[in-house]
């Protein structure tokens, strides 16, 4: 630290680049090593970046928080919680001199702050001060070398006084692991427990609703858990085809959106901690206009008028059902075995087929096949759809399983689901090679100016992902659930774009999915740290599926 702060003071008033020569070398800061990452060129460009090294054990905690993915991940995720609140709290302004993430209640990995192989990782951004194009080392020293490790005391040693609460960080995790577990044993799909609740207090607040309805399973559907030596009792639902009816306003769409978004584990009191669902879940709906390209659509589009085939099907703009279609198939194709769908965010004409529509025009003028002829064949083949559908009442004949929402409340109402039919045969799609799907793209994969060196990735907006001169439209995948995520994915696809160039050979019998699995594994082993550019900017690792899914959506953006 010494060394650190006589280097910056020695700086005093010389042009602002020199600030660069901090980068040449790490700073010892006792517990701590800091590295500079990236150092901004001047006072208003983008913040720079510092990386902060130590050894868990130097922190105080026990070896055991090492020992395991849920371990490693509980820790990440209360530490990062903690220091970013400590830095909130000293400094609430915008545009502070120290920021760091602050993540939403769902435990993701995140580069911002990992624990692997023992040791702990946590990125901050830094304003460097200056005075015009000239270094401030009296205020950059402080920062540096007495802010920083104030707020790394503060936040990161281990505290007794908190041991309960990262225990029910762990809790969380390790209660998830065995219901997954519980879940497969029993052929469900998802699992909500008694005491939950799902409603958010805004649509604009990931927080509970305060004095909201808690959730209780209907006795019909009711399963007890034994789950970390307790039980647990809450609504199972079966594999197969369910359904989510009731009126509107009575917690239907509340229903869904809790499990959509309990594919990832929760915090504890986000009152969604307890749900489980299966980890490959995927929300299906209309995307109005995205990019489809080469996906076989034909079981659920006949050829177009003109003899256009839809075996092959590409276009740069996807009607409402054709979009969803290609979505389903692709998230089949991406290994999701679970769907969740929502009339009010779907295509009718994929969902359902008036019968008097239907015998007005026949099939011979009418190319669409709506999910209703599929759901069942799907189903048999080891698919699952939780549906909500409070106008579509065709599926209400087609269901297993049938959960009426009346306020807030679960009930259960009898199926009558015709018996399978021996015809209800569904081979899923053959997956593409992910080398085979990325090659016409490759030409695309370049830095955006002649300025650049590298290829950067871009959010436009909220959900627009721009990786060099291509884009994806990653706007309607709801389980990327933050910036994060979605710059997550970029990164990966990157680097998965680039290894396809260099080293097709390897991939040649990759699906895509399973390209992102392999990169996907080493990052929840070790962290971003491995990852090209992978420190550069604040980022969360999505899941497979997700990451296939916005590869699927890819398109020349010029």
């Amino acid at each position: 630290m010494k060394a650190l702060y006589q280097k910056i003071r020695a700086l005093n008033g010389k042009n602002y680049g020199l600030y660069k020569s901090l980068a040449e070398k790490s700073w010892d800061f006792g517990d701590f090593v800091l590295e500079f990452l990236h150092v901004q060129g001047d006072p208003f460009a983008p913040a720079s970046r510092v990386l902060l090294k130590t050894n868990l054990q130097k922190l105080g905690y026990a070896p055991v928080w090492g020992s395991s993915f849920e371990r490693r991940l509980a820790l990440s995720d209360f530490l990062l919680r903690r220091l970013s609140a400590v830095v909130q709290e000293h400094f609430p302004e915008k545009n502070a001199p120290v920021a760091i993430e602050n993540p939403g209640p769902e435990m993701l990995v995140r580069n911002s702050l990992w624990v692997d192989n023992g040791d702990l990782r946590v990125c901050l951004q830094v304003r460097l001060p200056g005075e015009g194009r000239k270094i401030e080392s009296e205020a950059a020293a402080e920062i540096l070398t007495m802010v920083l490790p104030d707020l790394v005391s503060a936040s990161l040693y281990n505290d007794s006084s908190r041991a309960a609460q990262l225990e029910a960080h762990y809790g969380v995790l390790a209660d998830r692991v065995e219901i997954l577990a519980e879940l497969d044993k029993r052929g469900l799909c998802a699992f909500v427990p008694d005491g939950a609740v799902l409603p958010r207090a805004s649509g604009l607040s990931e927080a509970p609703l305060k004095d909201a309805v808690p959730f209780v399973a209907p006795p019909e559907m009711a399963v007890t858990l034994e789950i970390c030596g307790r039980e647990i009792r809450g609504m199972g639902i079966p594999r197969g085809v369910t359904v989510i009816t009731g009126g509107a306003f009575h917690g239907k769409s509340t229903l869904l959106q809790a499990l959509t978004r309990s594919v990832f584990p929760h915090v504890p009191g986000d009152g969604r901690e307890g749900i489980v669902v299966d980890e490959t879940a995927l929300r299906v709906g209309v995307e109005d206009g995205r990019s489809v390209r080469a996906t076989d659509l034909s079981i659920f589009v006949r050829d177009l008028p003109g003899g256009v085939s839809t075996k092959d099907f590409t276009t740069l703009s996807a009607s409402g059902s054709t979009s969803e279609a290609a979505n389903l198939l692709e998230a089949i194709e991406a290994d999701s075995r679970t769907f969740l769908i929502d009339e009010d965010s779907s295509a009718v004409n994929f969902l359902i087929r008036d019968i008097r529509v239907r015998k007005l025009l026949g099939d011979d003028r009418e190319p669409l096949i709506p999910l209703t002829d599929r759901i069942r064949a799907i189903a048999q083949a080891g698919y699952s759809f939780i549906l909500v559908a409070g106008a579509c009442g065709d599926y209400l004949d087609l269901a297993d399983n049938i959960v009426v929402m009346a306020n807030y409340k679960a009930e259960c109402a009898k199926s009558t689901k015709p018996a399978e039919s021996a015809e209800a045969n569904f081979a899923p799609p053959a997956p593409r090679a992910f080398a085979d799907y990325m090659q016409p793209l490759q030409k695309s994969v370049r830095p955006a100016s002649a300025v650049e060196r590298q290829v950067k990735v871009k959010l436009a907006g909220d959900s627009l992902l721009q990786i060099g001169f291509l884009v994806s439209d990653t706007s309607r995948l709801n389980t990327l659930v933050d910036k994060s995520q979605r710059l997550g994915a970029g990164f990966l696809l990157l680097n998965l774009l680039q290894n396809a160039a260099s080293n097709a050979d390897s991939m040649a019998n990759d699906s895509v999915s399973a390209a992102a699995s392999k990169v996907c594994e080493s990052i929840r082993n070790v962290g971003f740290r491995n990852l090209p550019q992978g420190l550069s900017r604040e980022m969360s690792l999505p899941r497979e599926v997700d990451i296939a899914c916005a590869a699927f959506r890819l398109r020349e953006g010029r």
